[in-house]
């Protein structure tokens, strides 16, 4: 069964999408739009659409370890935890947004590193964690708390494979800017080769 490819935004999907259909693989895809607001409008619409199928949600992330490159990150947990929240400003509501943890991902994708992804309505400047928290075991993302947990009810497997294109910080944006087309291309070259069999969705 063709997987569906899930994204923020097109530009996102683009090189895997190509990739996969020289390879005679003919994904469907869906778009959450970029924020978390925006997926969480569009969640259950997408998880919908993914009952039944593999899944594999590609984005882009920021660290708030150390940046050099590009690379990628498989997410295994997801919390919601705003940058006022991380700051000390605000605090969640308890049981309002509990953590989200992934099943076991499908085996092409197995060799990527683990991280934690912590979700926030915007882009943050700071990168401040608790201090027993790993930064280099932490990114950030938008959009994935907001829609992942309908997608992982529905979905046959999900790999969520986000690449690191900037250190959260002042420069977060322009380095993320710099480096957003090359992800897109080290995402579909790592993917591609991997899932042009139906076996590679085994669990």
């Amino acid at each position: 069964m063709d997987p569906v490819l899930v994204a923020a935004a097109k530009f996102e999907l683009e090189p895997l999408e190509n990739a996969l259909q020289q390879r005679g693989c003919t994904p469907l895809t869906k778009l959450t739009g970029i924020g978390a607001l925006n997926a969480a409008k569009r969640a259950r619409q997408v998880a919908d659409f993914c009952r039944g199928r593999p899944v594999v949600f590609v984005g882009t992330c920021g660290t708030f370890g150390a940046f050099t490159k590009v690379h990628l990150v498989r997410a295994q947990e997801v919390i919601w935890m705003p940058t006022c929240e991380r700051m000390g400003f605000s605090y969640t509501v308890k049981d309002t947004a509990p953590p989200i943890t992934l099943p076991p991902p499908p085996l092409f994708c197995r060799s990527l590193p683990e991280r934690r992804v912590i979700g926030s309505p915007g882009v943050s400047l700071v990168g401040k964690l608790p201090e027993s928290w790993v930064p280099e075991h932490h990114v950030e993302n938008l959009e994935l708390y907001s829609i992942i947990g309908e997608i992982a009810a529905q979905a046959s497997s999900l790999a969520v494979i986000l690449a690191v294109t900037n250190r959260i910080g002042p420069d977060a944006h322009s380095q993320w800017r710099h480096h957003f087309t090359a992800a897109a291309g080290a995402t579909a070259e790592f993917i591609a080769p991997r899932i042009n069999r139906e076996q590679d969705w085994e669990k």
